[in-house]
């Protein structure tokens, strides 16, 4: 990821060089390929430049054309396109870096260049002309944009160590935002972050200012996406292996190695054998990391935790590798990452993965996030989906098949699953939050929250999150919530927050925009095929992967959350007996005292859903007391 900001002064004050060299050092921290700064009276551009595709060693940014100057951070995927509909040669292409298409899109479409570029983009122009500076964010937030606003000051950037710099922006504490860290274990916010001056571009929008005015617009909604009109089931399972494949070709197209996550998933190993294979014609190969470690002699190597992930690399040649993690290590995270910067999710298996990926000369890491909500969207909302439709003997007909299979209890499996799938999904919110056996997290308890911030919280708690968030009517409806939680872009955001020290871009080709955009207009009944979930991906991924992972997958990785649950408990007492000075006095919402007495209780046995939320609790509040050391010891 590339580091780059932009300085306008609405008032017309020159902006100073302490001020530009201060900044640029602030997104520079993880030694960029290049650096640059472009400064005229009242406008600078800065740019820290992390070379990935073949074009961007062309860059040479920030870039001056005509009456323009453009800073960036993005990889377009749609260049062959673009250069249709630009009238540039097709010569050319190789040569044309990505800043070069996207100024001269504004140049032919101005502001509403944002909706033709296809790719994860962020970027900032100076119009000299216009006397106007616009930035844009691409389509699924990918690529991160913040920004101060106030009369006389817009400052922008993708790093916020960047923006912290700047000696006019206040280092201040959202307690918005640390409420919304706390009950939902990670910041989802369109548009908050944990500095209270600093607020986010939302996904797919734009953003104009002048000396008078600032304005910022959505130019694309996933809402709006049209009914997708096949012949029939084949033509739909050919279309998603299409744009399966040209996701990840795209996102492969690095000068530099590339790594992917391979759990024995659907998602990561559909992902991980694409590219895999594609890399293979050009005589490179996958690495890929499972987030597990090695099994030990306790361990069932043939358990499918194990298996799934080998039996994939084994058969396409695959590097593949474990993890290894240990309590000492996510103690060492809590201190050394601060979730004030950006990252706030908290992966401590991704940490290791990062650096090995780095280690071996790796600029891009694919995922699979963004899969359960989406493309590989596991059919919670079918049944109430078909009800809707007044499909009500289906309904019936289906759940009686799946209730009866099972010779224990059919007919109380029966009312079960008509509870579960049709009566909670139709209660009123009010009363679906109370009802027994709802999915969400009930009532949330936070005993070491210190009581002047649980006004704060208790506000905060109220509010429909992944956690609360009652399953939609319709399966078009239930993607869209999850699209529009936030819960997606929080991972993103973190993991670029996260990467940028190890010289990394994550790629998610399950959530590029052609992908996203036809799984929502997909009718309901080709994903799920009598009761059986992900059908459409299945069948698509059906010349990837083998049958027993196909569609006998299971994976629920509970020896690796067992494992990681212990890690934690264990990181977190040494974060009592080996930590400095008074906790108490150093957390303005946490009281460290009743933070260790909890820790202090927790004996993890049976795994209950509740027990995970007072461990996950308890490593947010952990989290948020290092990253408030951290952050007064750098901005005081």
């Amino acid at each position: 990821m590339s580091g780059f900001f932009g300085i306008y002064n609405r008032n017309g004050r020159v902006t100073g060089e302490e001020i530009t060299s201060s900044m640029l050092e602030g997104i520079s921290s993880w030694g960029p390929d290049d650096r640059g700064i472009w400064h005229q009276g009242s406008v600078a551009l800065g740019h820290a430049m992390l070379w990935n595709t073949p074009e961007s060693k062309f860059e040479n940014l920030p870039a001056s054309r005509d009456y323009m100057v453009i800073t960036m951070d993005g990889r377009l995927d749609n260049r062959e396109e673009l250069a249709l509909l630009l009238d540039i040669p097709g010569y050319l292409l190789d040569k044309l870096t990505d800043s070069d298409f996207i100024v001269r899109g504004y140049c032919k479409w101005e502001e509403e260049c944002p909706e033709h570029f296809l790719g994860d983009f962020a970027f900032v122009i100076w119009d000299e002309k216009r006397q106007q500076l616009f930035c844009a964010r691409d389509h699924v937030g990918v690529k991160q944009l913040y920004f101060h606003l106030t009369d006389t000051l817009f400052v922008c950037a993708n790093d916020l160590k960047g923006l912290v710099a700047h000696p006019e922006i206040k280092k201040e504490i959202s307690s918005e935002a640390v409420a919304n860290f706390i009950v939902n274990a990670e910041l989802i916010s369109p548009e908050l972050t944990f500095f209270k001056d600093i607020h986010k571009l939302p996904p797919a929008h734009s953003m104009t200012v002048t000396a008078s005015r600032a304005v910022k617009k959505c130019y694309w909604r996933l809402e709006d996406a049209p009914q997708i009109q096949l012949s029939d089931a084949d033509a739909y399972v050919e279309k998603l292996s299409e744009l399966l494949e040209r996701a990840v070709h795209d996102r492969i197209r690095s000068t530099y190695p590339v790594v992917s996550h391979l759990s024995g998933g659907l998602d990561s190993s559909t992902i991980a054998v694409i590219a895999a294979r594609k890399l293979k014609e050009n005589g490179g190969k996958l690495l890929a990391f499972n987030w597990l470690h090695k099994p030990t002699k306790n361990d069932d190597p043939s358990h499918y935790e194990w298996s799934n992930s080998r039996e994939i690399a084994e058969a396409e040649g695959i590097d593949h590798r474990y993890v290894s993690l240990a309590a000492g290590d996510i103690y060492h995270y809590m201190g050394s990452h601060s979730i004030v910067y950006g990252d706030s999710s908290r992966f401590w298996y991704e940490y290791p993965v990062r650096q090995a990926a780095q280690d071996r000369g790796a600029r891009t890491i694919l995922s699979g996030w963004g899969g359960d909500e989406l493309v590989t969207y596991h059919g919670q909302a079918y049944y109430a989906d078909l009800f809707s439709r007044g499909k009500i003997k289906k309904v019936l007909k289906e759940l009686k098949q799946k209730a009866f299979a099972d010779k224990a209890s059919p007919m109380r499996r029966f009312v079960g699953a008509l509870y579960h799938n049709i009566f909670l999904i139709f209660v009123p919110r009010k009363i679906y939050r109370y009802m027994p056996r709802n999915r969400c997290a009930g009532e949330l308890s936070f005993p070491f929250v210190k009581k002047e911030f649980l006004p704060v919280i208790n506000k905060e708690a109220g509010k429909e999150s992944t956690l609360t968030m009652q399953p939609k009517r319709t399966i078009r409806g239930h993607m869209l919530a999850y699209w529009e939680n936030g819960h997606l872009q929080s991972r993103i955001e973190s993991w670029a927050a996260s990467a940028l020290s190890n010289r990394l871009e994550y790629c998610y080709p399950l959530l590029d925009k052609r992908i996203v955009e036809f799984i929502v207009g997909v009718p309901a009944e080709y994903l799920v095929r009598n009761g059986v979930g992900r059908y459409l991906f299945r069948s698509a991924a059906g010349k990837l992967l083998p049958g027993s992972i196909l569609w006998a997958n299971a994976k629920e990785e509970r020896a690796r959350v067992e494992r990681l649950v212990s890690l934690v408990l264990s990181a977190g007492k040494m974060f009592f007996s080996e930590g400095e000075g008074s906790r108490d006095e150093q957390s303005d919402y946490i009281d460290a005292g009743k933070l260790e007495e909890t820790l202090a209780k927790l004996k993890i046995t049976s795994m209950s859903y509740e027990e995970l939320l007072l461990v996950q609790g308890v490593e947010v509040a952990l989290s948020l007391i290092s990253s408030m050391e951290i952050k007064r010891k750098e901005l005081g």
